[in-house]
């Protein structure tokens, strides 16, 4: 069994024990995808990744999707007010241990992607979900960004009830 093999299987194994694995994905530019939920049951999605051009590098990836009624809240807003609101959010951000991608890049803002490398002679139980808590920490500081800018009334008045903004 290769390095990669055991590291996958190592990575499931402490998804398994943690009630977190959901399925393995196969996805061609990838040695491996491991589906996750954390906090497990929350309905919030996460991947354990390794490229394939990294042989002793996993990835905690996640991602965090507006609501529509967030986005058009957004929208509506000033264009200085837009502006620095994402540039807050992103200096806040930027401290975190992870990164993170603003997609679309500038200030259409649907969605954030979040990142957490592990190289393997790192790799630990302990340090995975450490990596997966950081992950799910700036998740959870956007939420409640927008839900201190726009509440939940002022969202809701944009374009109905909420949606959920993580996926």
């Amino acid at each position: 069994m290769s390095s990669i093999e055991e590291t996958r299987d190592r990575i499931k194994a402490w998804m398994v024990q943690e009630g977190l694995f959901k399925e393995e994905v196969q996805v061609e530019n990838l040695y491996f995808q491991l589906a996750a939920e954390f906090p497990a049951k929350s309905g919030r999605h996460l991947s354990i990744i390794q490229p394939k051009n990294h042989e002793d590098m996993i990835v905690v990836f996640s991602r965090i999707r507006l609501a529509d009624s967030h986005q058009l809240a957004l929208s509506a807003m000033p264009p200085k007010d837009r502006e620095r609101l994402l540039w807050k959010m992103r200096y806040d951000l930027l401290f975190q241990d992870s990164s993170f991608e603003i997609e679309p890049a500038g200030s259409d803002l649907q969605s954030i992607r979040f990142m957490r490398e592990i190289y393997y002679d790192g790799l630990t139980k302990n340090l995975l979900m450490e990596a997966i808590k950081e992950n799910f920490k700036c998740e959870l500081y956007v939420v409640w960004k927008f839900q201190e800018i726009f509440g939940e009334g002022q969202a809701n008045k944009v374009s109905g009830p909420p949606e959920p903004m993580y996926c």
